[in-house]
């Protein structure tokens, strides 16, 4: 398990350990109601340094292609 620090937006952080970075981001998001702008979630290094983490797989909308009528 990895120790992170996890920073909500109203500045308030906890430290918490999870099994990967997408559980911690997961859990942030989830206690912030569904969403993940401005939470902060960085793992803690070896030498006690924060490494910030990526939220992948955020989506943001479902793009759709337009279909255009044929001339």
């Amino acid at each position: 398990m990895n120790r992170y620090k996890i920073t909500m937006p109203d500045g308030s952080w906890t430290e918490e350990s999870f099994e990967s970075d997408k559980d911690a981001i997961s859990c942030a998001t989830e206690v912030n109601r569904g969403v993940s702008d401005h939470v902060v979630v960085e793992r803690y290094a070896q030498d006690g340094h924060l490494i910030p983490t990526t939220q992948t797989g955020v989506s943001h909308g479902i793009r759709r292609k337009r279909h255009r009528p044929k001339s």
